[in-house]
């Protein structure tokens, strides 16, 4: 399941608000470079051997880069580490249809972490109890 949200992201001392797609299929959760380098510069951290991952379609992507910032959802604010992706397209073609993709993806492993679920109603529901620890 998908759902796609606005998020607050805290990097240094900046903050800027992006486009998140949070995504149940996803492992990982990822920056594209351009949006980082946009708000933020190139101030991430290399990797000491870069990973291969792979989205959801199955195709590989080669990872060397990270950060580590604060994602504030809903007034919470949640600490993680965010890969860096150089091939992340800004848009792809859906039967006909231009459709922009989110600056950020947030993977399954941040969603168990902090307790977050997708609802097809209500969209993405944290647990506040949670979070409170």
């Amino acid at each position: 399941m998908c759902v796609l949200k606005s998020v607050t992201v805290r990097f240094m001392d900046e903050e800027v608000t992006c486009s998140a797609l949070f995504d149940s299929g996803s492992g990982v959760t990822v920056f594209r470079r351009d949006f980082f380098e946009e708000a933020f510069g190139a101030a991430w951290s290399k990797l000491s051997k870069p990973l291969k991952l792979f989205w959801i379609n199955g195709d590989s992507i080669m990872v060397d880069k990270y950060v580590q910032v604060v994602l504030v959802i809903d007034g919470f604010e949640l600490p993680e580490t965010v890969f860096i992706v150089d091939d992340f397209v800004k848009e792809v073609k859906v039967q006909g249809k231009i459709i922009k993709l989110p600056d950020l993806v947030v993977g399954s492993g941040t969603m168990d972490k902090y307790g977050i679920t997708l609802d097809p109603k209500e969209g993405v529901k944290l647990a506040g109890a949670t979070l409170l620890l």
